[in-house]
């Protein structure tokens, strides 16, 4: 009896072995609130693998919610960066990767070519104390305020192009 429990014991202990690299995390950047965000999924089937599967979710509630397969990332130094595109578009890159997700109705696309301006950076998916979190980018330093206030200046209208249709004047509001 004693021999068969030691057995049993070798065997658990094996399969927590086996078992113990797998794992997934997952990460969101909320967009005014929960109803509206990306959440950054990894996943690990096997402890030898040395790639994340990578998934994307588009989360527009309670319209849509889609997980879009991304390429395969490797498991050290894992970062995904995203950036402001448009209202509802963001762009996200993962080493030479570049997505566009859209959480109107949320698609994913992936790009052919790296965009020449993706926006703004927001922040990026990175591992933090073993941890997958969404980092905020740093927002730039205000200019300091020294002696007087100045003056705010209106830039004036462009001046019209040659041959460029033109609106008629609105009618004043009320009339």
């Amino acid at each position: 009896m004693k021999l068969a429990m030691g057995k049993g014991t070798l065997v658990l202990a094996a399969l927590a072995a086996l078992v113990g690299g797998c794992g997934s995390d997952s990460a969101s950047y909320m967009i005014n609130g929960p109803a509206r965000s990306l959440t950054l999924v990894l996943e690990r089937n096997y402890f030898w693998e040395d790639e994340w599967q990578v998934g994307l979710v588009t989360t527009n509630q309670p319209e849509c919610m889609r997980r879009h397969p991304l390429k395969p990332a490797p498991i050290n130094g894992f970062k995904m960066d995203v950036f402001q595109a448009l209202e509802s578009g963001y762009i996200v890159k993962e080493r030479g990767n570049w997505y566009i997700a859209e959480t109107q109705k949320c698609q994913l696309q992936q790009f052919k070519a790296p965009p020449a301006e993706p926006g703004d950076l927001l922040g990026s998916f990175e591992f933090k104390d073993d941890k997958l979190s969404f980092v905020a980018a740093a927002k730039p330093a205000a200019p300091a305020v020294s002696g007087a206030p100045s003056a705010v200046v209106a830039p004036a209208p462009p001046a019209p192009q040659p041959g460029a249709p033109t609106l008629p004047a609105a009618a004043p509001a009320g009339r």
